[in-house]
């Protein structure tokens, strides 16, 4: 960290800014909202500076460079055309032990101005260390979005409310449990919308059971997306940076993960074919267990929770404990390596429905599966979509030629999607395990019509986290 970042107080502490024109101006400006008490020291000033002296919002030293001013206050800002008269600013200000901010020049200042999101009380300051300004304004823009506009009005409607929680809940666990109860649930919402008064009554209610509330858990059923950790819902990484315990799958970008909690529990329940794996029957009982002594459990799951992620399933067992849970869907595999592939899944004149496949069923069809199960699949026109379809890739190509697709299908198997280790290879059912060598898991295998779109979309893929080509010649 090259900058230690701080915000500090400076209503009446004195700030001097050595410069008249405008970026000057603009400084005094930023100065102004803090309550400083500004002087500007420079020979000449220009019309904004001038009107705000004849304001009295600011104090005037008409004359060069004053060095004995440098002493009389916190903050120094040299903001003049000539780089030599800010740079003996900057070595002064470095002799006497004050803080100096040359504009445009982050080698020679003593500290640096942040790109800064003002909902005053809640303030956000961000910076790149003198790296890429752009970027940092770019940044900011996006945490601007981000923000509800009244978040400064919730800020101080909490604050008012502060000593009443502190005087009845005593504990800092409890306290904490019930301010993200109350900021994430529907007194703020109320704030947020303008309606102070239903507000009031709603974290009242909350304080007159301020046990219950502090203790209670709660699971949180989230799709994580198909790998890029940039995928995962709005909702779902708000849940996962809440959460008390983290259950995750094997897959999961371990970059997702570092966006947690620091505090958080992480336990790993993934499953592996042919390898070691956790029991769903112990995780579930493990997510009752949880939510039981009052945790509050983010069951991070690869993909949609809901499309064989056996999410169902723990929703059932937590129901069946009668405890509360959310579902947040997230995208699936099938969408995202797909996209990520350059291949549509639906298309007007190629395919009007989807067949997804889990490799366990594939499995069952291989190995027992009746002729009429995989004739309709092949007879269906639909897109197919083998999950974990990399193991059984030669016996599934075989059957469903066998069963009325031609070997002239498209077909391609996406391995590690959406992520920047994907691989994509794409042929046809006659000649994909062939261009597949050197492939394994986790991959999903895509057939139909609609994979040959690939090429006709671009020829190759981007990858979602740099711009080197990852795939080309999908068609046959």
């Amino acid at each position: 960290m090259d900058y230690f970042p701080i915000f500090a107080k400076l209503r009446n502490r004195p700030c001097l800014v050595v410069g008249g024109g405008a970026v000057a101006s603009r400084k005094v400006r930023q100065l102004l909202k803090s309550g400083a008490r500004i002087t500007v020291n420079a020979p000449v000033l220009n019309d904004d500076l001038r009107r705000l002296a004849s304001d009295e919002c600011i104090s005037i030293q008409s004359r060069p460079f004053d060095p004995l001013l440098i002493e009389q206050n916190l903050l120094v800002f040299a903001a003049t055309s000539d780089p030599e008269i800010n740079h003996e600013v900057a070595e002064t200000a470095r002799r006497k032990n004050r803080l100096c901010n040359v504009v445009d020049d982050g080698e020679a200042s003593g500290f640096i101005m942040p790109s800064v999101i003002d909902r005053s009380p809640i303030m956000v300051a961000v910076s790149s260390g003198g790296h890429s300004p752009a970027l940092a304004r770019i940044v900011r823009q996006q945490i601007d979005e981000w923000l509800p506009s009244g978040i400064g009005m919730l800020a101080r409607w909490a604050s008012k409310w502060r000593n009443t929680v502190n005087r009845q809940i005593r504990t800092h666990d409890g306290r904490l449990r019930f301010w993200q109860r109350i900021l994430d649930g529907r007194a703020a919402q109320r704030v947020l919308a303008g309606d102070v008064t239903a507000a009031e009554s709603e974290i009242a209610g909350e304080l007159k059971q301020p046990d219950k509330q502090s203790n209670t858990g709660e699971a949180w059923i989230v799709g994580a997306g198909p790998g890029d950790p940039d995928l995962i819902t709005r909702r779902g990484l708000q849940l996962l940076q809440r959460a008390d315990v983290v259950l995750h799958d094997r897959l999961i970008a371990p970059e997702l993960l570092e966006l947690a909690r620091r505090d958080a529990e992480f336990i790993c329940v993934g499953k592996q074919a042919d390898g070691p794996s956790a029991r769903q029957e112990d995780i579930n009982q493990k997510l009752i267990e949880l939510v039981q002594n009052g945790k509050r459990v983010c069951r991070l799951k690869g993909g949609d929770p809901f499309i064989f992620g056996r999410g169902g399933e723990e929703v059932s067992a937590l129901a069946g404990a009668g405890l509360p849970f959310r579902i947040v869907p997230g995208i699936s595999a099938a969408n995202g390596c797909a996209a990520a592939a350059g291949i549509p899944l639906t298309h007007r004149d190629l395919s009007s429905a989807v067949t997804m496949v889990t490799g366990h069923r594939a499995d069952q069809l291989l190995n027992g599966g009746t002729d009429a199960e995989w004739s309709r699949l092949a007879a269906s026109r639909h897109t197919l979509v083998f999950y974990m379809g990399f193991r059984n890739l030669e016996q599934i190509c075989q059957k469903l030629i066998r069963h009325g697709l031609a070997a002239t299908t498209p077909a391609a198997m996406v391995q590690n999607g959406t992520t920047r280790h994907q691989l994509v290879a794409g042929g046809t059912l006659g000649n994909l395990v062939d261009r597949t060598t050197g492939m394994g898991s986790p991959a999903i295998l895509i057939v139909g019509e609609v994979v040959a779109l690939a090429d006709k979309l671009g020829g190759y893929v981007q990858s979602f986290e740099n711009s080197e080509p990852i795939a080309a010649g999908l068609a046959t």
